[in-house]
């Protein structure tokens, strides 16, 4: 297959474990960031033996030498920076969530359908081995009909002055953490509840710690928490009528537990390397196929989440200065 090649669309952290895991990928090669800031990308392309560092989204949007990007921009630029790409025919793989509402999501899906393009939220636990392993168990019936989903993110962190405490960027803990507990339950449960129930602790006009119950027509209770303001076990269960699987740290899993009966049997489906590899090369395979959505991870699928976090935040008072329709 031939090499797709990526640039990456914002310099910041969590672009560095792209950037590290493209290199372990053999259909991928990363040829260009791309920063508002000149040095940032220049230090960050010195970092990571990254060809070219450009200044400027234009620039890269422009750069024929470039197939793909993955965008690691703030939340709250996701739809007007994947447009830019979309719109000059550039495939793309956004950060989760890939925007901050439905209604924006249902738009640059049908900006990557005009275009002919390949788009993709990266949401890397759907591609995980553990999480497919887990797939797997659940339809062999080993565990019996799914009634229960639990999955918790939440870490404490000091207030500072970072997109998680800036309202402006569509910080706090929904889109961040909230967002893996929800297409986790999807994974099992689907993604259309038919009723759906959240509180949670506002701060500074950020959401410290939420909870979510979800019911579904089958009967099954899907209870997802998320939280930056104080601590949890970060973990998952899939309750069944037979037994359980419980997942630790289920958004970037490695293992899994299963109880059936009196026994518990470890299960261990680690990645090929930090977990972000499994993503990329669904996203490579689709684009070389000419694919425009991702059948594991399709955009209504996206679509659906972002309906349930709009739900939540209706629910519990968390508006951005942005106006939801846009």
């Amino acid at each position: 297959m031939k090499k797709i090649r990526w640039g990456i669309v914002g310099p910041g952290q969590i672009a560095n474990k792209f950037a590290v895991a493209v290199k372990n990928v053999d259909s991928a090669e990363l040829v260009a960031v791309a920063s508002t800031n000149k040095e940032r990308a220049q230090a960050f392309a010195k970092k990571h033996n990254i060809a070219h560092a450009l200044c400027g989204y234009d620039k890269l949007s422009e750069f024929d030498e470039v197939d793909a990007v993955y965008i690691a921009t703030p939340h709250s630029n996701h739809k007007e920076v994947a447009e830019l790409f979309l719109n000059a025919g550039k495939h793309v793989l956004c950060e989760k969530p890939i925007c901050v509402n439905a209604h924006q999501a249902q738009q640059l899906k049908e900006c990557a359908e005009r275009n002919g393009v390949f788009l993709m939220e990266a949401l890397w636990t759907r591609f995980l081995p553990a999480i497919r392993e887990a797939q797997e168990i659940v339809n062999r019936g080993e565990i019996g009909e799914v009634l229960g989903i639990k999955a918790d993110f939440c870490f404490f962190r000091e207030r500072q002055a970072n997109r998680l405490f800036l309202n402006e960027l569509a910080g706090g803990s929904l889109l961040d953490l909230g967002v893996y507990g929800l297409h986790f339950a999807a994974i099992f449960l689907g993604s259309n509840p038919e009723a759906i129930l959240a509180l949670a602790n506002i701060d500074e006009e950020v959401d410290i710690h939420t909870n979510i119950l979800l019911k579904y027509k089958s009967g099954a209770i899907a209870n997802v928490s998320s939280a930056i303001g104080l601590k949890k076990p970060q973990e998952a269960y899939i309750y069944g009528t037979k037994g359980q699987i419980r997942i630790p740290y289920f958004y970037g899993a490695t293992e899994l537990f299963v109880s059936v009966g009196n026994g518990e049997e470890c299960v261990v489906k680690k990645s090929i390397g930090d977990g972000f590899e499994e993503e990329i090369i669904e996203a490579c395979e689709c684009i070389a196929s000419g694919k425009l959505q991702s059948d594991i991870l399709p955009m209504d699928e996206s679509i659906a989440i972002l309906k349930q976090m709009d739900n939540v935040r209706a629910q519990i008072g968390l508006v951005y200065p942005f106006a939801d329709e846009k």
